[in-house]
């Protein structure tokens, strides 16, 4: 590639393992010792390659720029640290720091009553574990950029459209909404807690100056799109937020979170739940065929099947009419058919010669592929089958790329050689996060590529 900027975007779960985290990203030598001290111990059950374990290791401490979200400030739950201003001591990096939301849930504040607890011995063991210490918290939630470079124009641009009111929906939700968090924690092992919080979804974005590219600047998007909404919700905040960078002339890098499960994560109650299903055409559709076929079981299980295998891998892949739909093909389509002032537009190519593993299709040579769809991201504790494991995380890459996509000069910043760290994330036996970091390397000139067009 020759002289390159390394990007590495990570969701690190508000950084609730920071000592480990810190060490990934500081200490190769000293974390695959822990891995191996684990593994002595009997306390992890991971097996992880050392070589591989290396390589991962190597990309995390040699990123130019980290993108991190779910970033704690003065939080119990990741010991009030000042997450980023720790980790950006640690790596000697500049840092930008952007709030989505203060935290003022009374069980986080530690104001909850437990006084109706009869249990003495449980009343003061729910007392201790809400308890907070009050001059150290904070209760500040976001995301941050780290850079080797220095950072300027830094700014937080919160979104318009908040597609979730994290302050009035968590304080009140139906019956719906709590069957699926305690159905999530029964199947899954993932308790979906009450989080009440001020603020929204916000992007924070920065510049940095690099004297070689032409512009001599990139710029820097630490996006995280909203869970609890739908497909749809997210594809009209990524709209705004592709309208917000639509005249920047220089490279531009989006990355983050996008929460691309495919699934309606909106609270809903129990009345709108039903008349979703009954204002849709495409419901009825289905069910006449289930019902004038008698194979309303085989569809059930052939569409289940279907989707947990292929869209949670691959939330870009076509639906299949009637079978399985892909709720998040409108983002991906979004983002092909989108074009900056300057005519260039976001790089989604994959060829087999910027990947890591030869493989090529849609966007693999700024997200790593797999044999089928993209390397997951993200899993819950316990998974069935496919069930549980997805790509949620994303690199999007503005660089030099117009209308021809093999032209002399438009692989000048094209990503290439993504990565996904997931085998440094599970190789403890409490992962580093519930997310994989991923990386993209973007080069600085031409890289003279072997099999590309001139």
């Amino acid at each position: 590639m020759g002289p390159s900027l390394r990007i590495v975007e990570w969701n690190i779960e508000r950084g609730a393992e920071f000592d480990a985290i810190k060490l990934s990203l500081t200490d190769k030598d000293g974390f695959i010792a822990k891995v191996h001290s684990e593994a002595a111990n009997n306390t992890s059950t991971a097996k992880v390659d050392d070589q591989v374990l290396s390589a991962q290791m190597d990309v995390l401490q040699s990123a130019d720029v980290l993108v991190l979200n779910e970033v704690d400030w003065g939080m119990k739950r990741s010991d009030y640290r000042a997450v980023v201003k720790d980790l950006a001591d640690a790596l000697k990096m500049n840092w930008a720091y952007g709030v989505e939301f203060v935290e003022v849930d009374p069980k986080v504040l530690g104001t909850q009553s437990f006084a109706n607890v009869e249990n003495e011995a449980e009343r003061k063991e729910l007392d201790e574990l809400f308890s907070t210490d009050k001059p150290r918290l904070l209760a500040l939630h976001g995301n941050a950029i780290l850079s080797r470079y220095p950072l300027r124009d830094v700014k937080l641009v919160p979104f318009k459209y908040q597609a979730y009111d994290w302050y009035n929906g968590e304080k009140k939700y139906g019956a719906v909404e709590a069957g699926k968090r305690k159905g999530a924690s029964l199947v899954f092992g993932e308790e979906i807690v009450r989080e009440v919080r001020r603020g929204g979804r916000t992007n924070l974005i920065a510049t940095i100056d690099v004297p070689d590219l032409p512009g001599r600047q990139v710029t820097i998007v630490a996006a995280h799109l909203e869970n609890r909404t739908t497909p749809k919700g997210r594809v009209k905040e990524a709209d705004e937020l592709l309208d917000m960078i639509r005249p920047i002339s220089h490279p531009v890098v989006v990355a983050g979170d996008m929460n691309t499960t495919g699934q309606d994560g909106s609270v809903m109650s129990i009345k709108s739940s039903v008349l979703k299903k009954v204002n849709n055409p495409a419901f009825w559709a289905t069910q006449g065929i289930k019902y004038a076929t008698g194979v309303g079981l085989v569809m059930d299980v052939a569409s289940f099947g279907f989707k947990t295998t292929k869209f949670q891998g691959d939330p870009t892949a076509s639906a299949v009419p009637l079978l399985a739909a892909n709720p998040e093909q409108g983002f991906f389509k979004d983002l092909k058919k989108y074009r900056f002032d300057d005519g260039t537009r976001l790089d989604l190519r994959g060829d087999a010669e910027l990947s890591v593993n030869d493989r090529e299709g849609t966007l693999g040579n700024s997200n790593e592929r797999a044999s089928k769809g993209f390397v997951t991201t993200f899993a819950l504790p316990r998974t069935i089958a496919a069930v549980g494991k997805f790509r949620l995380d994303w690199i999007f890459v503005k660089g030099y790329l117009k209308e021809e996509p093999k032209t002399a000069d438009s692989y000048r910043f094209a990503p290439g050689f993504a990565r996904t760290m997931n085998e440094a994330n599970q190789a403890l036996s409490e992962p580093l996060s519930d997310h994989a970091a991923i990386s993209v390397d973007l080069p600085i000139t031409q890289p003279a590529l072997l099999g590309l067009k001139k």
